[in-house]
């Protein structure tokens, strides 16, 4: 599982993607609660629930299953100007 970070999200992480080899979460709810253990400055935007994920390309509004070949990418929120 391939999870990709955009934007100052890469800044709270310190790297643009990281891969999850083993015990990867069954779906969003759970991968959040790995990302707030591993990186706790993001657990202020999750629970403000201002973050968008998609899974494969593909945006999602709720939680999804996830597979262990889902490529999951975290973005903040944009503005356009």
């Amino acid at each position: 599982m391939k999870i990709k970070y955009f934007a100052w999200i890469k800044e709270i992480t310190h790297k643009d993607f990281e891969i999850i080899h083993n015990n990867h979460p069954k779906d969003i709810s759970e991968l959040k609660g790995i990302l707030k253990k591993s990186y706790p400055d993001l657990e202020k935007y999750f629970s403000k629930d201002i973050l968008r994920f998609a899974i494969n390309l593909e945006y999602i509004s709720d939680n999804q299953d996830l597979s262990s070949t889902d490529e999951i990418a975290i973005f903040p929120p944009v503005s356009g100007g």
